[in-house]
């Protein structure tokens, strides 16, 4: 069992930092670019839907899990959007996209989905984050990164897998059927593999490299053949298939030591 901590960061991000600051690769840079813009958001419909649910947790334990878990997202959402005012001053907009993604998060899925698929679809995005947060830090993914973003993503990945089971046993506290869970998850990809391609697309318009071949190369690179993002995140959620899955089965907490206390 880990102790979760509601740490407060204060990221800031200097004016001058480099348009491409992921090893000078545009693909690489706006992939993680739409990740921090999905984030704030995300975290926000996430933090919403379990403190709504927190009073109908019965287990003293897992309520004070849950409460941590508010203050870490909440956390999150604050520091990665303060990044967007980088973007911002180097001419990417991307007011359409944040609107696009507000409907969908809190006029669709937060109005019209049931608490039972809203807690499922988190379960599932915070397997995915998981995932993600592992690769981050056991093959330091952010190693030819500007310092303070490899900083930023690297502290947002340990607390992701400190607080791995939160999401999951709350969905369990309320239903533990397996087809909910799985329909969750495929929700879950779904919107984040769709809402990271959208940004990405728009960070690449914006900079006139939607055809450059050097760009899709990256792309292969990142998904396929060196950082090789793609296999490892499929291979690693076929786990989330199992009946008997549990976030705990999944030994990574000693990745976390030497990013945070």
């Amino acid at each position: 069992m880990c102790q979760i901590t509601v740490r407060h960061a204060n990221f800031n991000f200097p004016e001058q930092i480099d348009r491409y600051w992921y090893s000078n690769s545009p693909f690489k840079t706006h992939f993680f670019n739409s990740i921090t813009l999905l984030f704030p958001d995300g975290e926000q419909f996430m933090l919403r839907t379990i403190k709504r649910q927190i009073k109908q947790i019965e287990n003293v334990q897992l309520k004070q899990e849950a409460s941590a878990f508010i203050g870490q997202e909440a956390q999150h959402a604050v520091q990665h959007e303060k990044f967007w005012h980088n973007l911002w001053q180097q001419g990417y907009k991307f007011d359409t996209y944040l609107r696009f993604l507000r409907f969908i998060l809190f006029n669709v899925c937060e109005h019209h989905l049931s608490i039972k698929f809203k807690l499922a679809m988190i379960a599932g995005v915070e397997h995915f984050t998981n995932v993600i947060a592992e690769l981050t830090l056991k093959e330091e993914l952010f190693a030819e990164a500007e310092p303070i973003m490899k900083e930023l993503f690297e502290w947002h990945a340990a607390e992701e897998i400190e607080h791995k089971t939160v999401a999951y046993d709350v969905f369990q506290s309320i239903t533990k059927n397996y087809l909910i869970r799985l329909l969750g998850m495929i929700i879950a990809y779904t919107f984040i593999l769709s809402f990271v391609s959208l940004g990405l697309v728009t960070m690449l318009y914006h900079d006139k490299k939607l055809l450059d071949v050097k760009v899709w190369q990256e792309m292969l690179q990142l998904f396929f053949t060196k950082e090789k993002i793609f296999l490892k995140v499929f291979s690693h959620s076929i786990e989330y298939l199992k009946i008997n899955f549990h976030p705990s089965q999944r030994d990574n907490l000693f990745l976390i030591k030497r990013v945070i206390s």
